[in-house]
């Protein structure tokens, strides 16, 4: 490994093999669930298992993403998942769900938590309060600056990894509702419909992109970034071919290394091509949003002077090339007002010539031929800017590699001692894996003595080694033989698939051992009396709510939420309590500002998002607010969290931004001190139903502008004539529909209207 990490993503077997090719020191995959790619071709867990045999070796890394959100009906089967991978050993789990990573601290403990980006780590509270977790690394969010990273690293006694190359998503990661309540696909389960590279209508009903972010590129910041203590340089594109991930690779490999860059910038863009940003990494916005294109242009080439026609009335675009080009390479031109035009080399000659040409070096004047199906759409190109969108040169240079399961010894190694006695064999196997006690297999026979007991190790070897396309390698060969007999080597073969029988079925007994476990201790936290599940310090404040008792004679507990600068509403009694987000005031501010408040029961939440520079304020204000009297507050993330805790305040709510989706993490909000968690507005009712009956009070919304994006950034432009509108608030860029939503909370559940969110 090198004295930082560079990762690559690997969406498919051959794609991983690609990057490790290029030089990547770690790739990051799926398998074929919980993962938020989920339609990347992804892994399956024997090819994990092939992968990790290949890469460990060579003292490469593998990590696996288990980034999704999880409701609780699909807990059970991601416990089988996470046994499963116990068993495999990737190298880190990158986890984006409280639930699975109190689940892995507990009961998979030999997984490395790594925590995703969709955790929305944009501080230092946020990674201390992960690293509090179990997480031996974390994903910054893509927003942060180089000196807010510097910090972070610091001081925060962690791995810290960051993205430096790839698509961007204009919301926060981790952090957008926008596919999930107007898609029906959930980007925080791996269902992503990109809703922000979708065109939206503006006040003039015109078309536009507000939204559709450039690429992350971040390649003259490497040695910033190495020197601010950065463990992990993360490339992005799961969904990428493995061209994409090879040449990329390729070029960040280089430039750390300090050799000569042969995959240039401009070899990257012939693979795949949106305009590039550096994003925050400067400290203010670079350009980050392009308005007027999508998808892959390719690299600029020369420009068109004409367009000719030949004797036979063939179409010709002359042009002059500054880059090598040959036959059958890609070729868009960039059109004023309409979609790029393109189309491959078929025909090329040099300018003023008529003889057909395969290459030709860069500074000639050539002209292309236009294909005959083009024609009819081909624009007016006379100036236009002609991008190369493929180069076959580029493409040889990052063959596929090819991949044989007999290259590599995978499975769980094993160490045999394998025993010759003249009534028989017997074999005993330890694995080392955590559960499985030592396996043994014996069979008889009468055993001549050996006529060659010098061969005797090595045909025993030979027998046992044999274990390709089972879960098992061997590792050590022990052979005691006293007697020198002979040991024939159907005997020897008979025992070595019994051994593997009874090895699967004490892993499989282990595995279910464990599945077991971890399933028993979620399980007080399932039904609707189980609080006998829960600490007696939470219960004394949950009791009220679970006990049904409601105040003013309402019969189900009612909860507002809404900003300071709101006016009071005019039926503000007939709720139980009352949440005011404060923002970023200062302590003084926000408590003149509650003034109109006293009286009202009141919940003081924080703001979802706090730059590190602001944090200390933050926590400040907090100290000042509890002094004055305020006691119940509410957590909108991790940072948050721990800044109550650590100011003393005992009564504190998740609200939805927590992701309080299935018992486990419900169990560990618990363990965190949350007493009431408020549910996110993407559950599916089958989930509320659940949410609605477990020990800790779970607030189901009845109406809110739901925040559909949460972005750092500002709109390209106005997109306020259709159904949408975006607002600035407390630093951010908050995206809704016009019209609140409404909700169907299930029946007696406590229920919320959150107006928090609205324009």
């Amino acid at each position: 490994m090198h004295d930082i990490e560079l990762l690559a993503p690997a969406g498919s077997f051959e794609t991983a093999l690609a990057a490790f090719q290029a030089g990547a020191d770690a790739v990051y995959l799926g398998l074929d669930a919980f993962s938020a790619r989920a339609e990347a071709v992804n892994l399956t867990p024997a090819q994990l298992r092939d992968l990790l045999a290949w890469a460990h070796p060579q003292d490469r890394k593998v990590y696996v993403t288990f980034n999704t959100v999880i409701d609780d009906a699909d807990l059970p089967a991601a416990i089988e998942r996470l046994a499963i991978l116990d068993e495999l050993r990737p190298d880190g789990l990158i986890v984006q769900d409280l639930g699975v990573a109190r689940l892995v601290r507990t009961h998979f403990p030999a997984l490395q938590l790594h925590a995703s980006t969709q955790l929305v780590a944009h501080n230092l509270e946020g990674v201390l309060a992960l690293k509090e977790l179990g997480f031996t690394r974390v994903v910054l969010a893509r927003e942060l600056s180089l000196e807010e990273i510097r910090t972070i690293t610091r001081r925060c006694g962690t791995e810290i990894e960051v993205f430096v190359h790839g698509a961007l998503c204009y919301s926060l990661s981790g952090l957008c509702l926008f596919s999930a309540m107007e898609k029906n696909r959930s980007g925080n389960r791996g269902k992503c419909a990109y809703c922000c590279r979708l065109p939206y209508t503006n006040a003039d009903g015109a078309k536009t992109l507000p939204f559709s972010m450039r690429d992350l590129r971040l390649d003259d910041c490497l040695d910033a970034l190495k020197d601010a203590g950065v463990a992990s340089l993360k490339i992005e594109g799961r969904m990428k071919s493995p061209l994409y991930v090879a040449s990329v690779t390729s070029h960040y490999r280089q430039l750390l290394d300090g050799v000569p860059v042969t995959t240039t910038r401009a070899d990257l863009e012939t693979v795949f091509s949106r305009r590039t940003t550096s994003l925050y990494i400067h400290g203010t916005p670079d350009d980050p949003i392009d308005p007027t294109s999508l998808g892959h242009l390719g690299t600029p080439v020369g420009t068109v002077k004409r367009l000719t026609k030949d004797r036979e009335g063939r179409s010709w675009l002359r042009f002059h090339t500054n880059r090598a080009l040959e036959r059958h390479d890609g070729l868009q031109f960039a059109v004023t007002g309409g979609k790029p035009f393109g189309f491959g080399i078929a025909e090329m000659r040099l300018a003023l010539s008529r003889k057909p040409v395969f290459d030709v070096r860069a500074g000639s004047d050539i002209e292309v031929r236009v294909p005959d199906d083009r024609l009819a759409d081909m624009p007016p190109l006379a100036g236009a800017t002609v991008y190369c969108s493929a180069s076959n040169e580029v493409k040889r240079r990052f063959p596929v590699p090819s991949f044989r399961p007999s290259e590599v010894v995978a499975g769980t190694p094993v160490d045999l001692t394998v025993t010759l006695a003249p009534d028989g064999i017997s074999v005993s196997a330890a694995t080392g894996t955590t559960g499985i006690l030592p396996v043994e297999a014996a069979t008889s026979a009468a055993l001549p003595r050996a006529q060659h007991p010098e061969r005797t190790a090595a045909a025993v070897e030979k027998a046992f080694a044999r274990m390709g396309g089972t879960d098992w390698s061997l590792r050590n060969l022990t052979l005691i033989d006293p007697d020198h007999l002979f040991a024939p080597a159907s005997l020897l073969n008979d025992l070595r698939r019994e051994l593997v029988e009874r090895l699967d079925a004490a892993r499989d007994a282990t595995r279910a051992q464990k599945i077991a476990a971890a399933r028993s201790v979620i399980a007080p936290y399932q039904g609707e009396h189980a609080c006998r599940g829960l600490p007696e310090a939470a219960r004394s404040v949950i009791a009220p709510y679970r006990e049904g008792r409601a105040c003013r004679g309402l019969p189900v507990h009612a909860v507002l939420k809404q900003r300071l600068d709101q006016p009071i509403p005019a039926d503000a009694t007939r709720y139980n309590e009352i949440v005011l987000a404060i923002g970023h005031r200062s302590g003084r501010d926000a408590e003149a500002a509650l003034a109109p408040f006293a009286g009202l029961p009141l919940r003081l939440a924080l703001p979802v998002f706090t730059h590190e520079r602001d944090v200390n304020a933050l926590r400040t204000s907090v100290k000042h607010l509890v002094r004055t009297g305020f006691t119940r507050w509410e957590a909108s993330d991790l940072a948050t969290l721990r800044i109550l805790r650590q100011a003393g305040v005992l009564d504190i709510t998740a609200d939805w931004t927590l992701y309080a989706f299935n018992r486990a993490a419900i169990a560990q909000l618990i363990d965190l001190g949350v007493t009431r968690a408020v549910a996110s507005p993407e559950n599916t009712q089958e989930n509320l139903e659940f949410l609605a009956t477990c020990p800790l009070p779970v607030e189901c919304l009845e109406q809110q502008s739901t925040p559909l994006f949460i972005s750092l950034t500002q709109p390209a432009a106005d997109c306020t004539g259709g159904d949408f509108t975006v607002f600035p608030l407390d630093g951010l860029w908050i995206t809704t529909r016009k019209v609140p939503r409404r909700f169907t909370p299930p029946a007696n559940a406590p229920r919320r209207l959150d107006l928090s969110w609205d324009a």
